[in-house]
């Protein structure tokens, strides 16, 4: 006689939208304006404090959707949404900040990673169907890049570039698994 495991008893549908990880990830997407007025305003204690809100809003939307089974299709999507428009937005700016030196092939680099996987993640949904999440590379791509961020920020400029070096290898590994995955799916 085979006994069957109990199935996990599902809280939402996976097409639900308002959920606390999804607010947690829309929230960090909106951090990005105060962080970048922060910057801008050479208020850098509170750009540092507001970069580890999106961090842990980063780790706990993912950790509060699994743990009360919340997985949503839009989730799988404003994530790495909301981790792009963060980086994407802060990098920019220390970017064109000349005191900063955080380098243009970076941030050149991570916008067209971004858009080639969102673009062929859209194309594998209108041929599949199927919404794939992040994956766990490209989930310490984010993090190791964010602390790159940091330290280019708090002016520790030639250690922020060696931790940007790993984020770069790492970034580039993932967005081949990705484009992989992607394309593999159809």
């Amino acid at each position: 006689m085979t006994r069957s495991v109990p199935e996990k008893k599902r809280i939402t549908h996976p097409t639900r939208v308002i959920t606390l990880a999804n607010l947690l990830s829309v929230l960090r997407a909106f951090l990005t304006l105060p962080i970048i007025y922060s910057l801008a305003h050479n208020k850098i204690v509170w750009a540092v404090l507001l970069i580890i809100i999106a961090i842990i809003t980063d780790w706990l939307d993912g950790y509060y959707a699994r743990k009360a089974h919340e997985v949503s299709s839009i989730g799988k999507i404003l994530d790495p949404v909301a981790d792009s428009i963060v980086i994407a937005g802060v990098a920019l700016f220390i970017t064109l900040d000349s005191s900063r030196n955080f380098p243009l092939w970076f941030f050149i680099f991570y916008v067209i990673r971004q858009l080639t996987i969102t673009l062929s993640g859209v194309y594998s949904l209108n041929h599949t169907n199927v919404i794939l999440g992040a994956n766990i590379l490209g989930k310490w791509t984010v993090g190791i890049t964010s602390c790159s961020i940091l330290l280019y920020i708090i002016n520790y400029i030639e250690l922020g570039f060696y931790v940007l070096i790993l984020a770069t290898i790492l970034a580039s590994i993932s967005w081949l698994q990705y484009l992989q995955r992607n394309f593999s799916k159809l």
